[in-house]
């Protein structure tokens, strides 16, 4: 546990977050810590998939637990039968203390499930992933030591955001095209 709260600002262009923003907790368990996003829980309409520009990773160096590697791999994948499936891409990535740190993808097509994973390089967990408070029915934050089964659920969200477009199926309800055909009018 920290030894008190940290706020972890959120980014506006971060269209999917599970954490509330307030950082309560330290997570190295595992060498894989993942946050698999369920996009239709963000759309009021059918999802197809989401476009991830880049997923945005919040760490925290407790002077108690000091990180032997700053750097960690950035890991974005479809949702396989277990935990991760398909890996779309990857990305080399330096953590620092209480900042942000980005993994910049461009444009990769997800499905309408997918994993964004912070795959620790060294055994032990570093560098530390912070996590939140939060007690939920539905876990969305998980941790294993192997990539695509094993998986854990963590007891909060990581501070692990995904940032892009979330890709809808359909007419957009809200066009006067929609409004129209809802009403059989030409």
């Amino acid at each position: 546990m920290l030894e008190s709260p940290v706020y972890c600002a959120g980014d506006p262009k971060a269209v999917l977050q599970y954490d509330d923003g307030i950082g309560w907790w330290v997570a190295w368990a595992g060498t894989y810590r993942a946050v698999w996003f369920f996009v239709n829980e963000f759309s009021p309409v059918p999802v197809e998939g989401f476009d991830c520009e880049q997923l945005e990773y919040w760490f925290y160096h407790h002077a108690s637990f000091p990180w032997t590697s700053a750097s960690f791999e950035s890991i974005l994948a479809n949702t396989g039968q277990y935990g991760p499936g398909t890996q779309l891409a990857s990305e080399s990535v330096t953590a620092a203390h209480y900042t942000p740190a980005y993994a910049v993808f461009g444009s990769i097509i997800t499905e309408y499930s997918f994993y964004a994973i912070d795959h620790s390089l060294v055994a032990g967990g570093w560098p530390s992933l912070v996590a939140d408070s939060t007690s939920q029915n539905h876990w969305r934050s998980f941790y294993s030591d192997y990539y695509s089964s094993g998986y854990t659920h963590h007891n909060g969200d990581y501070f692990i955001r995904a940032h892009g477009t979330i890709l809808t199926t359909g007419l957009d309800y809200t066009s006067w095209g929609a409004i129209k055909s809802l009403f059989g009018q030409q």
